[in-house]
């Protein structure tokens, strides 16, 4: 079983480890003590700093193995203008997260020359006003750095237990995902590769403002542009199936991933138990799709009124089917399964859902635009699968 960490343009995602933003460093009150000033760099603040560290020589990138934040005085580099170029370089080839100089005797004033070199880099660039022991600096940083780490693996443990419990005792998938919006404090999705909505969880009202735009948000989330967007891939014995996404979250980025994490883990193995008829009460193969489901769930709160028709347009849209401006034609299958209905609606082209409401009823809703003839396409649906293969009996009506 394996979760497939989070990617963009083909990279793979950064290391989970917690980190502060450069902003958040220049906020804390020991380093306002110091008067910072942001001299170069100053679009680049929410770069993350994974450490502290102090360094004179002007080769310092060697030492470096990126996101740290780097302190010095100057004095190696004072009167070399050479120097001062190369040093802010090798912190960019390095990737370092951001370069912190305390003004003193070499530098009494903010040097042009670095700063024009950073600014060329995208190297935030700050200078301290008043001195300032770095030692501080360093520990404050380290121990916030450190705490964060801690509470992050805490939850991860916490969440994967809790979990693991509820896929032993044979809890539902929605009971997981539950748990995971919970912990996360924000709405949780569940997606096939295609980007289509298989499950949500998380307050009502959240999750169809996230589905209200789902098309647009996906894609955002899906190049790792959208705040708050954490997702991990799901899949296992080497096949990517679907994603989680945590749509939104405000806590820790590192504590968030390693949440997503751990739901992945979990939604994997209660699919590879389900299908492999390991759960109790599970025999092989009768796992449901995703997709299936996804459409179980919208067509029983379609059927029973649960949810206002109205709200149920994003989830609609969401789940794949077309919305706007189109005729909604509700259909009752006498079939057992909805496997061949579905493979019908593909077959022909037609946009729909199909989903087992009864033991042997399916129910499948069609999306056609208004210049198309339903009638004659719901009568053309009924005689393609009255002519699948085992199907002389079923039965095709109009809900």
């Amino acid at each position: 079983m394996t979760t497939t960490p989070e990617t963009s343009a083909g990279q793979p995602r950064e290391p989970w480890e917690p980190a502060l933003s450069v902003r958040q460093v220049l906020g804390l009150e020991r380093v306002q003590a110091g008067q910072p000033e942001v001299v170069a760099g100053a679009h680049r603040l929410d770069r993350a700093v994974r450490w502290v560290h102090v360094a004179e020589a002007a080769d310092v990138g060697v030492m470096l193995s990126g996101g740290e934040m780097v302190l010095t005085t100057g004095v190696l580099l004072a009167g070399d203008e050479d120097k001062q170029c190369e040093y802010v370089r090798s912190l960019d080839r390095a990737e370092a997260a951001a370069l912190v100089l305390g003004l003193g005797r070499a530098f009494p004033a903010p040097p042009d020359t670095m700063r024009r070199a950073a600014e060329r880099c995208g190297l935030p660039m700050v200078v301290l006003h008043r001195p300032f022991p770095f030692a501080e600096l360093t520990e404050e940083v380290q121990s916030r750095l450190l705490r964060r780490k801690y509470a992050a693996v805490s939850l991860s443990e916490a969440v994967r237990t809790e979990l693991t419990g509820l896929i032993t005792a044979g809890a539902p998938v929605q009971r997981l995902l539950d748990e995971v919006a919970r912990h996360s404090g924000c709405p949780v999705v569940v997606t096939n590769l295609a980007h289509r909505v298989l499950a949500t969880a998380g307050e009502r009202a959240a999750v169809d403002d996230v589905l209200r735009d789902w098309e647009r948000i996906a894609r955002q989330a899906g190049a790792g542009c959208a705040d708050g967007w954490i997702r991990a891939e799901l899949g296992c014995r080497g096949e990517r199936w679907g994603r989680l996404v945590l749509c939104g979250y405000g806590g820790d980025r590192a504590a968030g991933r390693l949440l997503a994490d751990r739901a992945a883990e979990a939604l994997v193995l209660h699919r590879m138990l389900a299908g492999d008829g390991i759960r109790a009460g599970v025999s092989a193969g009768s796992w449901d799709t995703w997709e299936e489901q996804s459409a179980r769930s919208l067509l029983t709160d379609l059927v029973t009124g649960a949810v206002p028709a109205r709200l149920l347009l994003p989830r609609a849209r969401a789940a794949g089917l077309p919305v706007n401006r189109r005729v909604f034609v509700p259909l009752v299958v006498r079939e057992r399964e909805p496997g061949r209905p579905a493979r019908v609606l593909r077959r022909l082209g037609l946009p729909g859902i199909a989903a087992r409401l009864a033991d042997d009823h399916v129910a499948v809703l069609l999306s056609l635009a208004p210049d198309q003839d339903a009638r004659a396409l719901t009568a053309h649906f009924a005689t393609r699968l009255r002519a699948e293969p085992d199907a002389a009996h079923t039965v095709v009506a109009a809900a």
